[in-house]
């Protein structure tokens, strides 16, 4: 596998997973092409944050998760990510999304949402950890 920078880049600051949702990496706020939130009103705290802390995610900082609703629809994923990249590993986390998505769990099935969008952090954990909703 890669080594742990390059596989950091392919991880949004937040913990989403920007060679997923853009597998041409038109969207990854780590090499400057932003998915929109930067420039939205209010900007990406997850994004400031990082790089004000000069940090490659939110698993790095000892105050995540730090409680800013900032994409809210996504927060309990985001935060099952971060917790499992945490616990787990970069490259860990990486081989269970590879591994679910192999066995057909797939990231977005309509528009943004996909199987990850489940309705808590551990429902999102037992998945990615084994393969099972």
């Amino acid at each position: 596998m890669d080594n742990i920078r390059e596989l950091e880049n392919k991880i949004a600051y937040c913990g989403l997973l920007c060679y997923l949702c853009a597998p041409d990496s038109s969207c990854n706020c780590k090499t400057g092409n932003h998915c929109g939130k930067r420039e939205s009103e209010g900007g990406c705290h997850q994004y400031d944050c990082c790089r004000e802390k000069n940090i490659q995610g939110c698993w790095e900082c000892n105050d995540s998760p730090c409680g800013i609703d900032m994409m809210a629809e996504h927060m309990i994923k985001v935060r099952a990510f971060v917790r499992c990249i945490k616990e787990d590993g970069v490259e860990q986390f990486l081989k269970y999304i590879d591994k679910n998505e192999k066995n057909g769990f797939i990231y977005h099935r309509i528009g943004i949402y996909g199987d990850y969008d489940l309705e808590s952090e551990e429902a999102i954990l037992k998945l990615l950890r084994t393969g099972t909703a």
